[in-house]
């Protein structure tokens, strides 16, 4: 516990670091550094890693996106992903006698699951221009992963009983989901009401919709849960315990932000239908 909540307190010291950043390449290369390590860990648990070539393309991919402007990736998306399936089969052909196309597949899903969802913080940012409204955003859909990932986690060792999917994660409880999600409602509504008032003392106000927030924390927040059990599933299948050890008390950097790989694209369609905040 100790560990977990030192590596915490790191963590937060960087993120508030690179947020005051954010409108600056320093928020590209931390989501390419992000992109890279979990695409590595990824390929690792998987047995991909032993194929260098599928090794250096995927990361290839993890590395160049959050570089990308928003109109050139969503221009080019189908572009990209049919470079890429070409590349990625010209390497099965050649070492088709040791690669097997169950690998390819992976890489495949792996490679685009990781770099894009990462990068919806550098759409966000510059979709909405950078400034508050956009800040807030990005501080929203990483706390709605980690505020229910850390309320799962303590109300289900308080108070639970019941396993959500024993096979799968042993740990996991219904008790914990439910709080999770309650704490996630509950934490982004504060989160929207002090953002309200900073950014009205800082000069540059913006109107937040709690009505819209209460309606899409839920949802983001079982988006939180299914990525958390999704990155579970796959460790159970290939006997993995951690993704790794850059953590100490959490992993690696998947196990850090599996949840936040479900998170990112469900909270850009929320924010798309459900604005949580407008210029004034």
């Amino acid at each position: 516990m100790k560990q977990r909540l030192i590596s915490a307190v790191v963590g937060l010291a960087i993120l508030a670091v690179v947020l005051l950043l954010f409108d600056t390449i320093a928020l590209n290369i931390v989501v390419a550094a992000i992109g890279l390590l979990a695409v590595w860990e990824l390929l690792h648990a998987t047995g991909c890693t032993k194929f260098r070539l599928l090794t250096l393309l995927s990361m290839g991919m993890a590395a160049v996106i959050p570089f990308l402007n928003p109109q050139t990736v969503l221009g080019f998306f189908p572009f990209f992903c049919y470079g890429f399936v070409l590349a990625l089969f010209g390497i099965l052909i050649r070492q088709h006698e040791q690669l097997h196309v169950e690998k390819v597949a992976m890489a495949f899903m792996i490679s685009l699951i990781v770099p894009f969802s990462v990068y919806v913080l550098v759409y966000i940012r510059d979709h909405f221009n950078g400034g508050t409204q956009g800040l807030f955003y990005i501080v929203v859909a990483l706390g709605a992963a980690w505020f229910t990932d850390s309320g799962a986690y303590f109300i289900g060792r308080a108070f639970g009983r019941h396993k959500m999917a024993p096979k799968v994660s042993p740990n996991k409880t219904v008790e914990g989901a439910v709080g999770g999600v309650a704490v996630c409602i509950v934490c982004l509504l504060l989160v929207g009401f002090g953002y309200g008032h900073l950014s009205a003392w800082m000069g540059q106000p913006v109107q937040i919709h709690y009505g819209n927030i209460l309606l899409g924390a839920p949802v983001a927040a079982l988006a939180g849960i299914l990525g958390d059990l999704s990155a579970s599933v796959i460790k159970r299948q290939y006997g993995v315990k951690d993704y790794g050890h850059i953590m100490p008390g959490h992993g690696g950097i998947m196990d850090r932000f599996d949840s936040v790989l479900f998170v990112l694209p469900m909270m850009l369609i929320l924010i798309h239908f459900l604005p949580f905040a407008t210029i004034l």
